[in-house]
C-alpha cells in the first residue's frame, strides 16, 4: 500500500490528521490532502517531512 499517514507537528508534538492519504497538493499557503476514499481536508500548513519508507508526511503550521 502506498496510503500515507499525515501529522501536523507543533513544537516538540505531533498530531495525525489524516490517514490513508493518497495525494498531497500545495494550495497558496495550505496544503489539499485527499485519502484513499475522495475525503478532503484543506490544512493551513506547509510541508516539513515527507518519510517514504514510514509512509508519513509531516506539516508545519
Amino acid at each position: 500500500m502506498c496510503e500515507a499517514q499525515v501529522f501536523v507537528v507543533k513544537g516538540e508534538k505531533k498530531e495525525k490528521i489524516m490517514e490513508n492519504v493518497v495525494t498531497l497538493r500545495p494550495e497558496g499557503t495550505k496544503v489539499l490532502l485527499t485519502d484513499l476514499f475522495g475525503e478532503q481536508k484543506l490544512v493551513s500548513a506547509k510541508i516539513d517531512k515527507v518519510d517514504l519508507l514510514e509512509h508519513e508526511i509531516f506539516l508545519s503550521q
